[in-house]
């Protein structure tokens, strides 16, 4: 199987609808070969590049061979190796040729795509991100606690219900864009999703018959497929804080997608399969 992303790689809206049925989740997949074919991509925004993690280590973990063919155009791939993305995939054995392409050191690279297992791993990570906000200079400084603090409670709930085989992974960046400049947060994991996670919830199971109504679901206070009344409050506060002005919430899971900013109507979309949780967070610097 060949996946080939649109030159403008932003998410996986930008990969092929047919590759919705391929979840390397799911038990019939069956590949034997998977190549995430990169070679045309001109543009790549960072939750493209937590896509490009996920999806091949995934398939790997369900016995598929992988290969990935980096980009041709020079400053993607430099960028990509710039957050650890070529170096994460060959330590779990997925084949790619980046030949004479400098390893780089960049302030803009806050935390690179770093792998955590554990709330405890997520939490180090947050206050690790603080201390490497302080060092970069860029932005604002009073910015720094809330990156640190978003970060961390999107590190922990991914920690606390994925149920990821191939645990989570965060990356936060100095990003700019249209005209402005951001803080980055993504956090992705390879889990059984926000929607198979409310269903654990007994008294939730009959309203998420969708990934996208399951999304609309869990930015509501205290909603947890747990059950607890005294949980289902981190990703709450993460949302309302993301309806300020300029700020950016993207919740993309299984067939879902929830953007929630100081405009949006909380309304999910159906969207290309993302295979388990990809939450991205743009504050302004």
């Amino acid at each position: 199987m060949r996946i080939e992303p649109r030159p403008d790689f932003r998410d996986s809206r930008s990969i092929p609808r047919k590759f919705d049925q391929a979840d390397p989740r799911e038990p019939q997949f069956n590949e034997s070969e998977v190549v995430v074919d990169l070679r045309n991509v001109e543009f790549l925004r960072p939750a493209a590049a937590l896509w490009c993690a996920i999806y091949p280590l995934l398939a790997m973990q369900a016995g598929s061979q992988c290969r990935l063919l980096v980009p041709l155009n020079f400053g993607v791939s430099v960028y990509l190796k710039s957050i650890g993305l070529f170096e994460l995939l060959r330590s779990h054995a997925v084949e790619l040729d980046d030949r004479d392409i400098p390893e780089t050191s960049s302030r803009q690279v806050v935390i690179p795509l770093t792998r955590f297992d554990s709330e405890t791993e997520a939490e180090n990570l947050a206050n690790r991100a603080m201390e490497a906000l302080k060092d970069t200079g860029l932005g604002s400084a009073n910015i720094y606690p809330l990156v640190s603090e978003v970060f961390g409670e999107l590190a922990v709930n991914a920690v606390q219900h994925a149920e990821s085989p191939i645990g989570a992974y965060g990356l936060i960046q100095f990003y700019a864009f249209r005209g402005g400049e951001y803080f980055v947060c993504c956090v992705a994991d390879g889990g059984i999703g926000v929607r198979s996670s409310l269903e654990r919830n007994l008294a939730l199971r009959t309203h998420v018959t969708y990934d996208w109504d399951a999304l609309e679901m869990a930015i509501g206070e205290r909603v947890s497929g747990t059950g607890d009344s005294h949980r289902g409050i981190g990703l709450f506060g993460v949302a309302e804080d993301m309806r300020e002005p300029g700020r950016l919430l993207i919740i993309h899971s299984g067939l879902g997608a929830l953007s929630v900013n100081s405009n949006s109507d909380g309304k999910a979309k159906r969207q290309n399969l993302f295979p388990g949780t990809l939450a991205y967070v743009a504050i302004p610097s």
